[in-house]
């Protein structure tokens, strides 16, 4: 093993101490999930399967494959942006600062291996001190285990910064709102960096899809309990 595997391998293994009390940090605030489809708004919890949530969850990131999606600072009773983005405070070696993120492109969206999960690529550029840190595109698994249980998280991530080296990066959040109907996602998230640069930080914050559900459609209409084909996952429109 070369000294660059060795270092990530060892990167690696302390994000992953430092997110596994992190990780999907924020589930315990999620009381009740809000979602607003084809009928209007409601609570998920007696309405909705957790196959037809799966399922309208994985129809906004089909529509949305490859598509710049913008994070940023909210709260739940707004559900509208406070800042652009979302920052963590970071030490880059002996260097502070905010490690910040403005959006995120998902993409090679599929049927996960395991019920109640859809697999994805995630590409989520960030900066430090507002310079751009290189960072591969990470592996993600959306999870829907009950209607009131609905995360996403992705696998730990090399990036790299100039001055700092090697770092991992690790994203996870809990939804707590799903709008079909505007494309809006309400979510608690954590985010975590280990390695050259240290840090970590959670908070509310909302997705903002470019394409929403056509006024046309119901994408939580119809659908069947789990488990799921992968045809049935994602149907080819006529």
């Amino acid at each position: 093993m070369d000294m660059h595997r060795w270092l990530f391998a060892v990167v690696v293994a302390a994000a992953m101490l430092l997110s596994g009390c992190a990780a999907i940090p924020q589930q315990h605030a999620v009381k009740e999930i809000h979602i607003c489809g084809a009928e209007g708004c409601t609570t998920v919890d007696h309405k909705y399967s957790t196959g037809q949530l799966l399922i309208g969850f994985q129809r906004l990131l089909k529509a949305n494959e490859g598509e710049k999606v913008t994070i940023c600072d909210s709260n739940p009773k707004t559900h509208t942006c406070e800042s652009v983005g979302i920052c963590q405070f970071v030490l880059g070696g002996f260097i502070p600062g905010n490690g910040c993120a403005e959006d995120i492109v998902f993409s090679e969206i599929a049927m996960g291996d395991q019920l109640g999960q859809t697999s994805l690529k995630a590409n989520m550029p960030i900066t430090f001190i507002w310079t751009p840190v290189f960072c591969e595109t990470a592996s993600a698994t959306l999870s829907v285990h009950s209607p009131d249980e609905i995360y996403m998280e992705f696998k730990p991530r090399f990036c790299n910064w100039m001055v700092v080296g090697n770092m991992s990066a690790t994203f996870n959040f809990a939804v707590e709102s799903l709008d079909l109907s505007r494309g809006v996602i309400g979510i608690y998230w954590s985010h975590a960096v280990a390695g050259g640069g240290n840090g970590r930080g959670s908070g509310y914050a909302v997705l903002n899809f470019p394409k929403s559900m056509p006024p046309d459609e119901d994408w939580l209409a119809g659908q069947p309990m789990l488990p799921l084909s992968k045809t049935e996952l994602s149907p080819e429109k006529p």
